[in-house]
């Protein structure tokens, strides 16, 4: 059972009443949200702006003013959660309910949970009346499940001027428990891989199903398509991802012989004997991948149809150029009649890890979590990151809450997510004492 005085916690009532708002992105609506913000910080006395760049599609800057000894601090979070089926969930996805210790709903881990926690930070700032070092910025943007073009691609594109910084904190990183046998993992979001998606198409003669001609654009589509998935691609371990696999190597004994001699060919062997490289989330960090999600052709079961479609979603490690990735796609293909066109691209990206705000956050955390392994990690998919590093402000992802990695795996854009309290609490209570460390004098 919750605690009463847990469960009226101020983080835990806000993130509740946050998940209450649907801002299920397509379509968004994260005006609704904002709103929802900006009363809170109003009552704060904390000035905020809202961006609105079409209706609905709303975002909020808070800024609390500090001495600018160090440039600005911004704590980025985003408003709109993918769909949810609420025929599939055990409850409300959008209830927002305190169920057996835990906040329940679409966005408690992704990441109305994280939200709560920087706006939780930034509030604590504002009532102890201490003058920061740096002037903090809380962003909580729109769009970023889809392409970020209604949140923090538009802001910086459109009001640069007011986003300079020295620093970011966003999601991608988080804590495990049950990974290690013995200690909880926690990783903090240097890296993340960009994002190469492709468009095969092809086209061929239409004809009878019943009398085959040898031509048929989907068969050929298939076959190609098949070869790329077939060849695959090769391991490729980057500095973020070799060290926390040597970091992990402290609860993982198996990986001594890498953590020993460094060589990321020890680390490949290292897991490969211990049955880790099948395993989708260790896979995908260590190599380029591609993934076939769409197919379109045909509508009748008689007819031979006269077009093919396929889309592939591929993710790029850091260091790798999208044109000649693709490039190596379209030669495996080996059928020059498939025309290849991109629909979405991203440069993969990354930020140091050996600076002294990096170890800052690492300190912290390890204040509040002895016994967890805290190491940079590479974030498989993309976030809002991608946009202030591609104008070289150091971001890292930082969620410090403690979930199981089979509760990341099935809740995050999946089914009954949720977050227990104790997190939300102590999560705030990690994330308020980070953003005191990164604005001290």
């Amino acid at each position: 059972m919750t605690n009463t005085r847990d469960a009226d916690h101020e983080a835990v009532r806000i993130l509740s009443d946050y998940i209450k708002i649907d801002t299920t992105n397509p379509p968004g609506n994260e005006r609704v949200a904002v709103d929802f913000l900006a009363g809170i910080l109003k009552a704060e006395g904390i000035e905020y702006k809202i961006y609105e760049p079409e209706p609905g599609r709303a975002s909020i800057r808070a800024h609390l003013p500090g001495t600018g000894e160090k440039k600005p601090l911004i704590l980025m979070t985003h408003i709109d959660v993918v769909p949810a089926d609420a025929s599939e969930w055990s409850f409300d996805p959008f209830g927002g309910e305190i169920i057996d210790g835990f906040v329940t709903g679409r966005g408690a881990l992704d990441t109305k949970g994280q939200g709560a926690m920087l706006l939780m930070a930034l509030l604590a700032l504002k009532r102890e009346g201490i003058e920061p070092s740096r002037d903090v910025i809380f962003l909580a943007c729109a769009d970023e499940e889809m392409a970020g073009n209604y949140g923090a691609g538009y802001l910086v594109e459109k009001h640069a001027d007011e986003l300079e910084a020295g620093l970011v904190l966003n999601e991608g990183g988080m804590g495990i428990v049950g990974l290690l046998a013995d200690k909880p993992l926690m990783a903090v979001a240097t890296a993340e891989k960009g994002l190469c998606w492709l468009k095969l198409a092809v086209t061929g003669p239409p004809g009878h199903g019943s009398a085959p001609h040898g031509e048929n654009a989907l068969e050929r589509l298939n076959l190609a398509v098949s070869r790329v998935i077939e060849r695959g691609t090769d391991f490729d371990v980057k500095p973020a991802v070799a060290a926390y696999f040597k970091n992990l190597a402290e609860g993982w004994p198996f990986l001594a012989e890498y953590q020993k001699d460094g060589d990321t060919n020890t680390l490949i062997k290292n897991l490969k004997d211990a049955s880790l490289l099948s395993n989708p989330m260790i896979s995908s960090m260590l190599k380029n991948t591609i993934s076939l999600t769409v197919m379109h052709s045909g509508d009748k079961t008689n007819t031979i149809p006269s077009r093919a479609e396929a889309h592939l979603d591929c993710r790029l490690l850091p260091g790798e150029d999208i044109e000649t990735f693709a490039a190596a796609v379209t030669k495996t293909l080996a059928d020059d009649g498939i025309e290849v066109s991109y629909l979405d691209t991203s440069v993969a990206n990354e930020s140091p890890f050996d600076t002294d705000e990096y170890e800052t956050i690492v300190r912290v955390i390890g204040e509040h979590l002895p016994d967890a392994i805290i190491t940079p990690s590479m974030l498989t998919g993309c976030s809002d990151s991608r946009f202030f590093r591609k104008i070289g402000v150091p971001t890292y992802g930082v969620m410090p809450a403690l979930v199981s990695l089979g509760d990341v795996v099935s809740m995050i854009h999946g089914i009954d997510e949720k977050i227990s309290v104790e997190n939300v609490i102590n999560g705030t209570n990690i994330m308020t004492d980070i953003v005191r460390a990164l604005c001290g004098r």
